[in-house]
């Protein structure tokens, strides 16, 4: 097979360690013109959960009781078990010791590790170069020309889905040939990025089929090894859920319960809608409740699964308006729900699912992660922080004027066009690079549709879950151009790509 040579200079060379230094100022570029991290209203429902936390086995000091942090947990009988607990912990740890604004280094140090370690292993592959720093730089520098940086100073765990789907297509493709130590480290970083939100862990679960189905077609030694660490890091991942629960239920008297977002999903789509006219009233039926909440009002924006799940205005409001019991019973009951409407509509519910996918993969703006005033006062009133420092959750100075994200959509959009063309043409056109690195690109490709999958069709289409993982279009079309440069070629033996 042809393909072209990166360089033969050593890997350490001044060029590429400043080239480097370079990529990942421009990953913090946002960060730094905004002048702090981007915050979401969401934010502050992770600082809460992790404060209560930390509280039940480290107490506040006096400085952060007086900083208005509260630390009590609310008295109701349920905890959510929709919000990472490990990412609260972290946050919550970050505002005591006043240094939130660290997060975003985190974040990076993430994805720095991800990509450092897809290029050391690669390097060992056909067509591979074993200068590590300049395949590290390179596609993280095109990467920063688009969403990258955004998450990388977003406050959320979302940054954490591409470092999974990176450590994925890394151990498909090249998980044979990477040391002990190698393996233990990309699967622990793609355990520690699952257990970070729920969505990370189906986006991990719904891939394991097609990391199976590589090992079956490439019959070559120690094939099986990324299926196999996949599915130790799933199992590893609900037994951390599992024990996340038992210890609620054990240490506070509560039961864990998920936000129903399959539930309002399934009623937003029409098949819930439907299977609900058809058996409600029924006592029997939890989500009956909820339907009944649905005709407090006929306003017609009330039927979006956020509206559906946060909302509490008596217009748009239906299930927090609900009582406490009722609510927690619908969100039980979530599952249930979920089954029995989908056996009495496969069809129309297979077909929404689908539709919800499709529309996700088309949205990629970063506009969710630049916060707005009214997000910025509800994180502050989920964090219970009213009376905090000033300088913290502020806007800063991409959220005075918007004007601009229009004009970065554009931009973004058409180099994630040209991205995806090249990417396409590269893993068609025999010859261009090793069968390895087709594998690599490949999967990432099928990461960003289960990641539209599970968002879109789990929770509801929405910019921000397109953009978290948009960038790897550009790192990877990067990544296949380092390997196969014209104007280099060199014959690799024994590839049949």
């Amino acid at each position: 097979m042809t393909v072209s040579a990166l360089s033969d200079k050593p890997p350490w060379t001044v060029g590429a360690f400043l080239l480097l230094v370079a990529a990942l100022l421009v990953c913090l570029s946002v960060l730094m013109i905004n002048g702090g991290p981007l915050y979401y209203f969401d934010t502050g429902s992770y600082i809460r959960q992790g404060n209560v936390a930390l509280s039940s086995f480290l107490p506040p000091t006096a400085d952060s009781v007086a900083a208005g942090v509260t630390h009590a947990a609310d008295e109701d009988n349920t905890a959510t078990g929709s919000r990472s607990l490990i990412y609260g912990l972290i946050m919550a740890a970050l505002v005591r010791v006043d240094a939130l604004s660290v997060l975003p280094v985190l974040h990076l140090a993430a994805t720095l590790l991800a990509v450092w370690m897809l290029a050391r292993t690669a390097g060992r592959s056909p067509g591979g170069t074993p200068n590590t720093i300049m395949m590290t730089a390179v596609p993280l520098l095109v990467a920063a020309s688009t969403s990258l940086p955004f998450y990388v100073a977003y406050m959320m765990p979302d940054i954490f889905a591409p470092v999974l789907l990176i450590v994925i297509a890394s151990l498909t493709a090249f998980g044979r040939m990477m040391q002990t130590w190698e393996l233990f480290l990309v699967s622990s970083l793609a355990l520690f990025s699952a257990l970070l939100h729920p969505s990370h862990l189906a986006v991990a679960a719904l891939m394991i089929p097609f990391v199976a189905l590589a090992a079956l077609w490439g019959k070559r030694p120690r094939r099986w090894r990324a299926t196999i660490l996949m599915m130790m890091v799933l199992a590893l991942a609900l037994a951390e859920r599992k024990a996340f629960q038992v210890t609620v239920e054990i240490a506070t008297n509560k039961e864990v319960v998920y936000t129903p977002h399959i539930t309002a999903r399934l009623i937003v789509d029409g098949p819930g809608m439907d299977y609900l006219d058809e058996v409600c009233p029924n006592a029997e039926v939890p989500t009956c409740a909820l339907h009944e909440a649905l005709s407090w009002s006929d306003d017609p924006y009330r039927l979006t699964p956020s509206h559906i799940i946060f909302e509490r205005s008596p217009n748009l409001g239906s299930f927090r308006l609900m009582s406490p019991e009722d609510q927690k019973r619908v969100a039980l009951s979530q599952r249930e729900f979920a089954k029995a409407v989908f056996l009495s509509r496969p069809l129309s519910t297979s077909l929404a699912l689908a539709r919800n996918g499709y529309q996700q993969v088309l949205r990629y703006s970063i506009a969710m992660t630049i916060p707005t005033a009214v997000e910025l006062e509800n994180a502050r009133w989920l964090a219970r922080m009213e009376d905090i420092r000033p300088d913290m959750f502020q806007g800063g100075s991409l959220s005075q004027d918007r004007g601009w994200i229009e004009t970065a959509d554009i931009v973004h959009g058409v180099i994630y066009a040209v991205s995806f063309a090249f990417i396409v043409f590269v893993l068609l056109r025999p010859g261009r690079v090793s069968r390895d690195m087709k594998l690599f690109a490949l999967f990432i490709l099928i990461g960003i549709a289960v990641n539209a999958l599970v968002c879109g069709g789990v929770s509801q289409p929405a910019d921000r879950y397109g953009a978290r993982v948009m960038w790897l279009l550009p790192f990877t079309a990067a990544f296949l151009f380092l390997v196969q440069r014209p104007g280099a070629s060199r014959i690799i033996p024994g590839d049949p790509s």
